[in-house]
Parts: structure tokens; C-alpha cells; sequence
């Protein structure tokens, strides 16, 4: 098999390289409403399950376009998705990722800083609970008062799928740009990747309402503010993959230890902690 730049470049930027043995021709990708179907039930669910993406990844520094491998990621984001009478669907989220030590995998409470020189105290994420719709766009912008106005820039995408003999491969974007009123406050610029894979059969079969998928994500950030760079030149990207889980029980031990040092009452009754949202979703209109 053969590959020139361009198509290196961006097979790399989709995740990963397609493997050289599926060299059979693509069937008819699906697009429109059908690979939104498609897109949810490798990603989520037609029904209301708990949905969980698990990824296991790498954060890194990027200076003068070299980069450095500086702490793990394990990532756990919690989903429950409801079909809206238009078509699109409502998700009730939530997402819990922990910075782990390179070496020995376990949770970073500090961080020596190998561009500063100094210590950091570290921050990991919870985001959410909150709730955001999925079209056959890609993922709307948050709504709600207050917060549609902090998005001052906002772009979406889902697909085009591709497909090689039994496989599928759906593609997600976001790329946004986000302002706090408060004084002194960074812009937090988000572009987010994600990939997921499965069987293509088990995406379009409309009995199915949730199929197997793997995923593959990438980002590029600024500087976590907890580093505290200051003005130095450069920015980190970050790079996972993992699988699609129905069960906090399937989670691995190590991601589980994370979560119960960190965020215990959200890991120990995911379904309780998206309550709130799911009650929003239902409200009639």
C-alpha cells in the first residue's frame, strides 16, 4: 500500500490510518437524517440507556511545532439521548477526565512543569451535567439564557461517513470560541475531533437500538490555566481512543479509582446526576 502526504496528513488528523487490508470498495455511506441514525446508534442509543464513552489517551505540549508527552488522560463522558419530534435528539451529559502520571498511571495531584520549571497544583475536568441537541448538522450551540451569549464563534460538523466493506467510520467536529464577561478571563477555544467505528450493518439496522463503537478523539487547546504558562509560546493537543460502555461496572478499575477519588457521587449513580436534565428534556414544551 502506498500513501502520499496529503492523504497521510489526513488520515492521521481522522484518528488513525484505515488498515491496508480492507482494500474492498466502499458501500453507499449514508447521509442526511440516516447518518444521524447511524451516528447514534454507534455512538449512543435510540432508547434512553446510559450511554458511556471511555477513551484512554495522551495530553501533550506543542512548542515550535515539537511535541512533548506530558500526562495521561483517562476520559469518561456519560450520555443519555432522546429522539425529539423534528428528528434530532436532546442529550443529557455529563464528562469526568483525570490527568494521570505517564509512568505509573496513577492520578496526578501535581504536576512538574517541564517549560516553567515549577509545580502545579492539578485540575481535572467535570463538565456538565448539561443538555445539547445533535442534527444532522453536528452539535448545536449551548442554549439557555446567559449561555448562547459567552459562544462567540461556533462550528459543528457530522460526517461524511465513510465506509469500507463491513466498517463504518462517522467523523464529529467542534470548533468554538468562548467568553466570560469576568475581567481578566482566557478565551477558552475548543476544537474537539471524534471518530467512531463500528460495524455497518449495525448502524443502519433500524431494529437495533445500540450498536457496538469504538472511538477515536483528538484536540487542540490552549495552555490548561492550572499550569500557569504565562505568556509562553505554544499550545497541547491531546489524542484517545477507547469504546462505547452501557455500564459503570465495564468501566476499567483504573478510570473507576480516578473517579472515586475525585467525583464519587457522580461515578456512583451516573443515571442520578443527569436527573435534572432528563426532566428538562421530558418538560413539555
Amino acid at each position: 500500500m502506498s500513501i502520499n502526504r496529503r492523504e497521510l496528513v489526513c488520515s492521521l488528523a481522522a484518528g488513525s490510518l484505515l488498515p491496508a487490508a480492507l482494500s474492498a470498495q466502499p458501500t453507499q455511506a449514508p447521509g442526511g437524517a440516516a447518518l444521524l441514525d447511524a451516528y447514534v446508534r454507534l455512538s449512543g442509543s435510540h432508547d434512553d440507556r446510559l450511554v458511556i464513552w471511555w477513551m484512554d489517551g495522551i495530553r501533550y505540549g506543542v512548542v515550535a511545532a515539537e511535541a512533548q508527552a506530558l500526562f495521561g488522560m483517562k476520559v469518561g463522558m456519560f450520555h443519555r439521548f432522546f429522539r425529539q419530534t423534528d428528528g434530532s435528539f436532546k442529550i443529557a451529559f455529563f464528562e469526568l477526565t483525570y490527568y494521570t502520571d505517564l509512568q505509573t498511571g496513577k492520578l496526578l495531584t501535581t504536576f512538574d512543569n517541564p517549560y516553567t520549571g515549577e509545580t502545579n497544583k492539578v485540575r481535572h475536568v467535570r463538565l456538565g451535567p448539561e443538555v445539547r441537541r445533535l442534527t444532522a448538522d453536528g452539535l448545536s450551540p449551548p442554549e439557555g439564557p446567559g449561555l448562547s451569549d459567552l459562544v462567540k464563534r461556533y462550528y459543528s460538523s457530522l460526517g461524511p461517513a465513510v465506509t469500507r466493506g463491513g466498517d463504518i467510520w462517522i467523523p464529529t467536529s467542534v470548533e468554538a470560541l468562548i467568553r466570560f464577561p469576568k475581567p481578566n478571563a482566557p478565551d477558552i477555544l475548543l476544537n474537539l475531533y471524534t471518530t467512531v467505528h463500528g460495524s455497518i450493518d449495525a448502524a443502519l439496522d433500524t431494529l437495533t437500538a445500540s450498536a457496538n463503537c469504538d472511538l477515536a478523539f483528538s484536540n487542540v487547546l490552549k495552555w490548561e490555566p492550572w499550569m500557569a504558562m504565562g505568556d509562553h509560546a505554544g499550545h497541547m493537543m491531546s489524542k484517545a481512543e477507547g469504546r462505547k460502555l452501557e455500564s459503570v461496572d465495564a468501566l476499567p478499575d483504573d478510570y473507576l479509582a480516578c473517579a472515586r477519588a475525585v467525583h464519587p457521587r457522580y461515578i456512583d449513580d451516573p443515571p442520578a446526576a443527569l436527573q435534572r436534565q432528563v426532566e428538562k428534556i421530558k418538560k413539555p414544551a
